[in-house]
């Protein structure tokens, strides 16, 4: 099987409020979903991408 994209790439995040203003105001995409990891549920899994779901845009972010 060959894969053309990546579906997303995560991270951690230290400041979930500073990783929102950077995402969203700097870079201009817009946060797409907010869950909490499966292993862990007090931390928060933060999705960003473009505006039209472009392939290779999602990051997502677990907020420690």
């Amino acid at each position: 099987m060959i894969l053309g994209h990546h579906h997303h790439i995560s991270m951690y995040t230290s400041n979930a409020g500073s990783n929102n203003h950077f995402y969203n105001e700097i870079l201009g995409l817009r946060r797409v979903k907010v869950s909490v990891n499966q292993d862990n549920p007090t931390m928060y899994h933060l999705f960003y991408g473009d505006l039209t779901g472009s392939p290779g845009t999602e990051l997502s972010f677990f907020a420690r």
